[in-house]
């Protein structure tokens, strides 16, 4: 597995290099070494991964929960000038606030201070969220129920240099959890990325003997099994059941052809078929993987 024999490493060493595999891996329908987007290179993705590491390896306190977050989005903003990672740095918070500090046999421990720690999460502390999301230019947290005025509608949500303005976090995640795989990993403490995202990870690493082409095998087979909620969120439902099926069909033949020919189906102009919060919860199951002594 990924940690077995290999030398103790500190939690910024941990993200970092759970980001590179991740981008450096050759997943359908994302940015890697041999493919790009328009406005995004892996290169991107490295830079990214500096920033996150620099930003969040210290995270060890519910004080530090909200700046570290903040700072990494806008470290990542400042070096590439495009959105690369605010899926990844949302779901490595509460993974950094709730990891045990002592080694400890299985992910129970650590679900459990997760869990913990988003118990405690105040509006205080999601107002700083609540700012990363704005300085990424992510939306998709205000829902449908949400009034124009409402403050859970993130248009009303300023980045300034001064403390953020309270922001109720955890409320628009358990709103925004049908329709987010990370918001869903907030409202149910993080039990889809335990349960299903780390063990997929695992034996798929382990069946094909490859750290990079597990993770390659551990995306399909997670957007078979779900879709994937930005591709739902850009294109519709519809959509995402329809690549869902395409991945599907992909682990019925699974191999170097069947693999190019769903990378083939998701790249468009548009990449509105790019599977990326599937992409970012690979990176915070390998930091988990990484983390395992």
């Amino acid at each position: 597995m990924l940690a077995a024999g290999e030398p103790f490493r500190s939690r910024a060493e941990s993200i970092r290099i759970a980001c590179v595999l991740e981008a450096t891996a050759a997943k359908v329908g994302n940015v890697h070494p041999g493919a790009s987007f328009d406005d995004l290179a892996f290169d991107d993705f490295v830079k990214a991964a500096d920033c996150t590491a620099e930003a969040m390896g210290g995270l060890r306190s519910l004080d530090q929960f909200g700046p570290s977050i903040l700072k990494a989005i806008r470290s990542t903003r400042h070096a590439t000038g495009t959105n690369v990672n605010l899926g990844i740095v949302l779901l490595l918070g509460p993974l950094l606030l709730g990891q045990p500090d002592t080694e400890c046999a299985g992910d129970g421990p650590w679900r459990h201070g997760v869990a913990e720690a988003l118990a405690r999460l105040t509006p205080e502390h999601g107002g700083y969220v609540a700012a990363a999301i704005v300085e990424a230019s992510a939306g998709g947290m205000d829902t449908s129920e949400v009034d124009d005025d409402d403050p859970l509608n993130l248009l009303n949500v300023e980045a300034t240099d001064s403390t953020p303005a309270p922001y109720d976090l955890m409320d628009a995640m358990r709103r925004s959890a049908s329709r987010d795989r990370i918001a869903l990993q907030y409202a149910t403490g993080f039990e889809d990325l335990f349960e299903n995202v780390v063990p997929t990870l695992r034996r798929s690493i382990d069946e094909t003997g490859d750290r990079l082409d597990g993770i390659v095998l551990a995306h399909v087979r997670l957007i078979a099994a779900a879709g994937d909620s930005l591709i739902a969120r850009k294109c519709g439902d519809d959509q995402s059941r329809r690549i869902q099926g395409l991945a599907r069909r992909c682990l019925d033949n699974y191999g170097p052809d069947s693999i190019a020919e769903l990378d083939r189906q998701l790249r468009d102009p548009g990449h509105r078929f790019n599977p990326g919060t599937t992409a970012d919860l690979i990176a915070a199951g390998l930091y988990v993987c990484l983390s395992d002594r």
